[in-house]
Formats: C-alpha cells, sequence, structure tokens
C-alpha cells in the first residue's frame, strides 16, 4: 500500500506540470523519451531494432498529438486583421492512422531467440510558419506562408540474440542483441502562401541499425542492460526545389541509453538516454549570410516506472513519470533559423525545453496467459500540451 500511495502522488505531482518534443508511444513518452535500452516493447522495432530479440508474439498500436505553428488570422482593432503564429496540439496526418503500429514475431526459442519485426512509424509532423526575405537586412518577419511536411516510415528488421553467460548465473555481459531494420521513407508535402498552393509527395529508402547489451544481472535486485541505436537521414527527390521552396529531408539520428532494474524482483526501472538529431543537414542553408540556419538538436532525458501487482489474475499498475532536456531546431527563440529564402516566423518559449512527462500504465492476462496492455502519457513545458494512448497485445 506504501508503494502505491508513492506512485500515485508521482503521479499527481505530474500532471501539474505541459509540451513539445515528440517521442513515439506512450510508454517512451510518458518516461521522458528515454527508451533505447527497451527489451519487452514492440516500438523497439523503430527505436531500436536490437530491443525486439527476445519477445514474444505481440501488436502495439499508439495514437498521440503533434505540436505545430501554423499560420492563423485574428480579427484586429477596427477592420484590420492579424496575421498569428501560435503554437497548436494537432493529430497526426491523417488522425486516423496511428502514429506507430508494429508487430513482433519471434521465430527462435528461448535457448537461441531471434525475432522479425514490421512497423509504421510517423515520428515528425512539421508545420511552420514562414516569410519570404528578400532583403538580408530585413527588420521585421510576416507569416505570409505556410509548410506542413510529414514523414512516415516502414521498416522491416530481424534481431538476433547472443547468450554469453549461461541464463539465470549472475555476472557482467549476460547476453549481447543486434538487430537492424531496412525502410522506405515516406513524405507528404505542402506550401500555401504568396500565391502558391503546392503538394508532393515522395518515398525513399533507409535503414536503422541497434545493439543492446545486458551488462549487469544478478537475477534478483539489480539489473543494467545498454542501449545504442543509430537511423540513417532519409532524403527526398522533390518535384519542386528546395533553394526556392522550402522543404525537408528526413534527419539522422543517434540515441545512447541505459535501463537499470531494481529492488527485490525489479519492480523499479529507471532509464537514462541521449539523443542526437542531425536537423541542420535537412534543410537548405540560408540564403543570407547574416542569417542562421538550422541546428543540431542534443536532448538528455530520464524516466522512472513502479510495478505494482494489484491481483494475483495478473494485474499490474505502471505509474511512470520523467524529464527530457530537449533541444529545439533552432539556437535562439529571437532569431529564428532560415532554410534558402524563408525564415521562420513563430511564437515559441525558448530554444531548450524542460520536458515533464507522466503516465500509467495497465496490464493483465488472458485465460491464455496472453499479456494486453494499455498506456497513457502527457508531457508538459514545451510550447503546446501533447498526449498519447497506447495498447500492446501478445498474440
Amino acid at each position: 500500500m506504501k508503494s502505491l500511495i508513492t506512485s500515485v502522488a508521482l503521479f499527481a505531482l505530474a500532471t501539474t506540470a505541459a509540451a513539445q518534443d515528440q517521442q513515439l508511444g506512450a510508454r517512451t513518452k510518458a518516461m521522458g523519451g528515454s527508451y533505447t535500452a527497451f527489451e519487452d516493447d514492440p516500438v523497439s522495432v523503430w527505436l531500436n531494432p536490437a530491443g525486439i530479440a527476445t519477445q514474444p508474439d505481440q501488436l502495439s498500436i499508439a495514437y498521440q498529438t503533434y505540436t505545430a505553428y501554423p499560420k492563423g488570422r485574428e480579427r484586429g482593432p477596427g477592420d484590420t486583421v492579424n496575421f498569428t503564429v501560435k503554437p497548436s496540439t494537432i493529430m497526426g496526418d491523417p488522425a486516423l492512422l496511428p502514429s506507430y503500429i508494429g508487430l513482433v514475431f519471434q521465430a527462435g526459442d528461448a535457448e537461441s531467440p531471434l525475432a522479425i519485426g514490421v512497423c509504421y512509424a510517423q515520428p515528425y509532423l512539421l508545420d511552420y510558419a514562414m516569410d519570404q526575405v528578400k532583403d538580408p537586412n530585413q527588420p521585421a518577419f510576416v507569416p505570409e506562408a505556410e509548410v506542413q511536411q510529414v514523414f512516415g516510415r516502414f521498416r522491416a528488421a530481424i534481431a538476433k540474440d547472443f547468450r554469453i553467460r549461461e541464463a539465470g548465473k549472475e555476472g557482467f555481459f549476460t547476453h549481447i542483441s543486434g538487430g537492424v531494420g531496412l525502410d522506405v521513407g515516406s513524405t507528404r508535402w505542402h506550401f500555401s502562401g504568396l500565391g502558391e498552393d503546392t503538394t508532393t509527395s515522395n518515398v525513399n529508402f533507409g535503414f536503422g541499425v541497434g545493439t543492446l547489451v545486458g551488462v549487469y544481472d544478478d537475477y534478483d535486485s539489480f539489473k543494467v542492460n545498454l542501449g545504442i541505436a543509430y537511423t540513417s537521414k532519409v532524403g527526398y527527390d522533390f518535384h519542386i526545389s528546395p533553394d526556392i521552396l522550402p522543404a525537408f529531408d528526413m534527419p539522422q539520428q543517434l540515441n545512447i541509453g541505459v535501463t537499470l532494474y531494481l529492488l527485490k524482483g525489479t519492480p523499479l526501472r529507471i532509464t537514462l538516454d541521449f539523443q542526437w538529431i542531425d536537423w541542420s543537414a535537412t534543410a537548405q542553408d540560408p540564403q543570407f549570410a547574416n542569417f542562421k540556419g538550422f541546428q543540431d538538436a542534443k536532448n538528455y532525458s530520464m524516466g522512472v516506472e513502479y510495478r505494482i501487482k494489484l491481483s494475483d489474475k495478473g494485474v499490474t499498475l505502471y505509474p511512470r513519470v520523467g524529464f527530457r532536456r530537449f533541444d529545439a531546431p533552432w539556437g535562439s527563440k529571437d532569431d529564428l533559423p532560415m532554410t534558402g529564402p524563408f525564415r521562420l516566423v513563430l511564437d515559441t518559449k525558448a530554444q531548450a525545453f524542460n520536458i515533464f512527462t507522466y503516465g500509467v500504465g495497465l496490464s493483465w492476462s488472458t485465460d491464455a496467459g496472453k499479456v494486453r496492455s494499455i498506456d497513457f502519457a502527457g508531457d508538459a513545458g514545451g510550447d503546446a500540451i501533447n498526449f498519447a494512448i497506447g495498447l500492446t497485445m501478445e498474440f
């Protein structure tokens, strides 16, 4: 009961905190986006393919919101109309399509796990108000244009686990998993304003690789995993020229994370992650040298999850909280970046955000012994409030 009260108190405290950064999956979002060393969530097909190596057959579906900066209008004094560039919370595009759907199939056995995974992920949805800059000394900027770009990625992955130390035997470096995924990256792009209303789409190929190492396991009260994952850039051959109208490639990223399992029966999980996202290579260089371009993001995150057994029939509660130090792809909120001849024009609180995350999961077992879980998450501290919901089920 004391554990339950403590966990509920942590959850209530976190919900008072508001969001910006997108991390796929309700469970990962609730834990600050620190997910690289997970080994029991089908979202790993996308996050770190090595993490699926020892998973059973299961399915995961997640819906979540995104932060957008659309061009808007509102009535001003008299008959005037003013532009607005306020951040807003939006669903994915199309709204009925999950932000993530993935399946894991275990093709090996307990002695030699080998898993195959397939997924669709929609990690980024960009919606920026912009101004076309014609004078390098231009003093003011008006959101005369808007670019909307949705990034999706289909992945087929395979992962293999290699046992280093005999199962159940305490020690360092118990096992290592490796995984690789081949991707088809898609994008839908729409530009409006300045007499233009143009839509196009494109596809190209990419990949992801990862490893997960069992650093230490005493099979009682302490376990440490290390995860490393890399996701390649996907470049697009647009029918429009990005140096004329703004369009973005999908960035490459590197993730490094540690997961610790603590206490008797390891009910407490703590995650720590670092993430680098190469935003600077996704856009065109500024047309004028006195303007800044997009910059890379270096994000740091941590999360805490506690497992609370509610019944002998397999019903379990998972309160979760987290923190994420998130870099926006601009160096200063007062000096926003430029891509080609277009400069961002939007209302943002900062260039770096302290994101507080929270969530809860509930799992149960069927009569056939298959686990089902539903997860909720939210985050706070960015330019807009975002939420996520996910369902995971063994089959």
